[in-house]
């Protein structure tokens, strides 16, 4: 008689973590389900296709060791041990350590967000700030740098959760939650029916852009255009919020003309305080200086937003100063509404409309996301969203976007361990404000594996990642992997990436794992929820959970004291030492346990005994309109609008040749270059294809289904067409992450090398990026798309996919 045990669980495959319950029987895994009692109770494909994932046929066995050169299409796998493979690998990485220093080695992760890997990344974090490597190789300066970064250098935080359950108008851009975060879709459609007013924008009509109020469909690239001419509406029809652009933003504050540095009050007396800033007060119609510590009642002033003045200074000299926001205004008053739409191709009535709703709707909360990630102008796109949202005041209030509080932990990712050797981190004196403040990037670590700048990287320690397909030249990326002297990949799946490594190890699925955490993050109900997750079922195979394969290692290292010798318990109740709570409560608690958290709106504002605020942790402690930090570092302190390459005047002949322009969107089953030889996933999305409007489908003569060549000045891969409506003329939309075959459905893989194949990061390159976050233009590159003959393609029949209510 079989046993079937019902485990309360949540789902690791993305870093939403819906609770799950997992259904296992006689030792075998045979369903997830949702936890409808979790308050993080969404599902998805992905997790109910876990059996399929779990079981699959193509998953890593056994430890494995290269016996073929890295130029061989077959690495010549033989088993080996896991002691021999672990102390192998820990002879080889101190070798390196003791020959070229720590920084020699880097390490890989995938993106959190995207794969199973957002319960043990801080420990591989820790892994490579004990062993003394600051070279984490990372995603995000394609994958949220601006969301969760760059908005600090407005905000003092990063972008904080939106309260989409008492927004009036929410506003996504660049992103679809409805394949991309089922919880956040679920919150959406649900204040929806309350009266919610949902705003998108984003080139493609998406799932999410579908059940939008207003659709904003904007040309891939132009979005700060889009944002400059937002502003100038705000600032012209004085549509902001008066108090908290005067008080809680550095608006007022007087830039000095000469330096473009803030004058502040030792500039006009030499015993003035170094930490006063000087306005204009339009009451007294005189200049005076304000202490950003104390809250605003304590001022005695009234200071002016728009403001030009010249400023008599201690040392004699008299300067033209301007305000932050008068310099905001100088800045866009260009973008007329006119001009915008002639930009962006938005209609000039629909962008005085965004603007009324983003004005005047209630409570404004947003998200964003990759949309306006990939780009050459990424910092300061997202750097004139944040200061569209200072305008409306809407920052930390009900219903706007919130800084929930966390319960506390312990230091997991040891960057205090690292010290001084984060200085030599990769990249970081070239983009000092960018993706390097964290971690390095994929094309810098090529630079430095093949051309030794600016110093040899010999080694790579990689858990989970497909470097050289999720990230643009590929085939650099092909050549250096070939070139270290060492490589350990850690994976469930023998993906393109870990083909190249001289130590291959089997890593468990989430399901086979333990794990932790200590905030669900997402939404008010489970920014404060903890859970434990036990292994639902034990390894298969000889795999082994990442986070245990990391502590192994460092063990062998002789990192143990990192470690706590291995320990994975010990580790777990250090993480939750700081909140009180037990590890044997949460074990006792399956489904998890809420922690006890006061949350408070306008946090910036809560004023102490003294009078002093915390304001925010930005230089000037208000919302940085201007930002002298990006001066300091020889960055415009404004934002500005920089055409993509696809419309650049300077880049006519590449126009001329590639006119149409080349944008990616997400599938809901997959995630990045996962899941596509898994049936149940699948079946749904067969094929690589490409997205075009019938209109420019028409011009080049191509039918739905029909193969096509899509081409960049870089080289070209082969999709499928797919006509559509939900898409602008001369756009074109496709996906990254194609290599994997599906053999129980017969379905080929592709070549990711190959220009038979369908790898998008084979056509982009990171030869032209963002300067300051180092993001790489994949959401807008010039392209071009021919029609070729179906018998020279190994992408199938054109009746297996592509009908127009096809997944997109």
């Amino acid at each position: 008689m079989s046993n079937v045990t019902e485990i309360r669980s949540y789902c690791a495959q993305c870093a939403v973590k819906c609770g799950v319950i997992v259904h296992v029987e006689d030792g075998k895994l045979i369903a997830v389900r949702p936890d409808r009692d979790h308050p993080c109770n969404a599902f998805c494909i992905k997790g109910e296709a876990a059996p399929e994932i779990v079981y699959n046929a193509g998953r890593l066995k056994t430890p494995l060791h290269r016996t073929n050169p890295k130029t061989s299409s077959n690495p010549g796998w033989v088993p080996i041990s896991w002691d021999e493979a672990l102390s192998e690998a820990a002879r080889r990485m101190l070798q390196l350590k003791e020959e070229s220093g720590p920084e020699s080695i880097a390490f890989s992760r995938p993106a959190p967000g995207g794969s199973a890997a957002t319960d043990w990344v801080p420990w591989l974090v820790r892994l490579a700030s004990a062993f003394g490597s600051p070279n984490v190789i990372t995603t995000s300066h394609i994958c949220q740098w601006g969301r969760d970064s760059g908005s600090a250098y407005t905000y003092g935080v990063g972008l904080p959760t939106p309260h989409f359950e008492r927004s009036g108008v929410m506003l996504i851009w660049g992103c679809n939650p409805a394949v991309s975060d089922a919880r956040m879709w679920n919150r959406i459609k649900e204040n929806q029916r309350r009266g919610g007013k949902l705003v998108v924008v984003d080139p493609r009509k998406t799932e999410t852009a579908a059940r939008a109020d207003q659709w904003i469909a904007v040309k891939p690239g132009t979005d700060s255009a889009l944002l400059l001419g937002l502003i100038r509406i705000f600032i012209e029809q004085e549509l902001y919020n008066p108090q908290f652009v005067q008080f809680w933003t550095n608006g007022p504050f007087l830039v000095n003309m000469h330096t473009g540095q803030f004058l502040k009050a030792r500039d006009l007396e030499s015993s003035g305080s170094e930490k006063q800033y000087v306005v204009w007060d339009g009451v007294q119609s005189r200049v005076a200086t304000v202490d950003p510590e104390l809250h605003p009642r304590h001022w005695g002033v009234e200071p002016t937003l728009r403001a030009h003045h010249e400023i008599n200074l201690a040392s004699g000299e008299r300067v033209l100063a301007k305000t932050g926001l008068q310099l905001a205004w100088e800045r866009v008053e260009p973008f007329t509404v006119e001009h915008v739409s002639e930009i962006t191709s938005v209609a000039p009535e629909k962008i005085r409309t965004f603007a009324q709703y983003l004005a005047t709707g209630g409570p404004l909360a947003y998200y964003t996301y990759n949309g306006i990630e990939q780009h050459i102008n990424t910092a300061q796109t997202n750097r004139a969203l944040c200061i569209l949202y200072s305008l409306t005041g809407w920052f930390d209030v009900e219903g706007g976007n919130v800084r929930f509080t966390q319960p506390p932990g312990g230091d997991i990712d040891g960057r205090g361990i690292l010290g001084t050797q984060a200085e030599k981190r990769i990249g970081r004196e070239v983009r000092p404000l960018g993706a390097p403040r964290t971690g390095a990037q994929a094309y810098t670590v090529y630079d430095a594996i093949l051309e030794g700048r600016p110093y040899r990287v010999r080694g790579l320690v990689t858990f989970g990642a497909n470097i050289i397909v999720q990230n643009g030249d590929t085939r650099r990326g092909q050549e250096a992997l070939r070139k270290l002297d060492f490589h350990l990949h850690a994976d469930m799946f023998e993906n393109p990436s870990a083909r190249f490594a001289d130590i291959l190890l089997p890593a468990s699925t989430c399901w086979e794992s333990p794990a932790l955490t200590t905030s669900f993050g997402g939404d008010p109900s489970t920014h404060s929820y903890m859970q434990y997750r036990a292994p639902a079922i034990a390894p298969l195979h000889e795999s082994r959970p990442d986070m245990q394969i990391i502590f192994d290692l460092a063990v062998k290292l002789g990192l143990g004291k990192h470690f706590w010798d291995g320990d994975l318990e010990k580790a777990f109740r250090y993480k939750l030492a700081p909140t009180g709570i037990t590890l044997e409560q949460l074990q006792a608690k399956t489904g998890g346990i809420w922690f006890p958290t006061a949350n408070q709106f306008k946090k910036h504002a809560a004023e102490g005994e003294d009078g002093k605020v915390p304001g925010f942790s930005t230089p000037t402690r208000k919302m940085e309109i201007y930002s002298e930090e990006f001066l300091h570092y020889g960055y415009d302190p404004l934002p500005f609008y920089e055409a993509p390459l696809w419309l650049n005047p300077q880049n006519s002949r590449v126009t001329k040749e590639f006119p149409l322009v080349l944008t990616s969107a997400k599938l809901s089953q997959y995630v990045h270059s996962q899941g596509r030889g898994i049936p149940m996933l699948r079946r749904k999305a067969p094929e690589p294809f490409a997205e075009i409007h019938p209109d420019t489908a028409r011009s080049l003569e191509i039918l739905n289904g029909n193969v096509i060549r899509l081409s960049t000045p870089t080289a070209s891969i082969r999709v499928r067409a797919k006509i559509t409506d939900k898409i602008l003329p001369g756009v074109i939309a496709t996906q990254t992450g194609w290599w994997e075959a599906c053999e129980e459905l017969s379905l080929p893989g592709q070549d990711p090398f190959s220009e038979q194949g369908s790898n998008l990061c084979l056509v982009v390159t990171n030869d032209i990026i963002d300067p300051i976050s180092g993001s790489v233009p994949t959401k807008a590159y010039p392209c071009m798309v021919t029609r070729i003959q179906d018998e020279d393609s190994p992408l199938g029949t054109p009746n297996t996919v592509l009908r127009e209510d096809a997944p997109v």
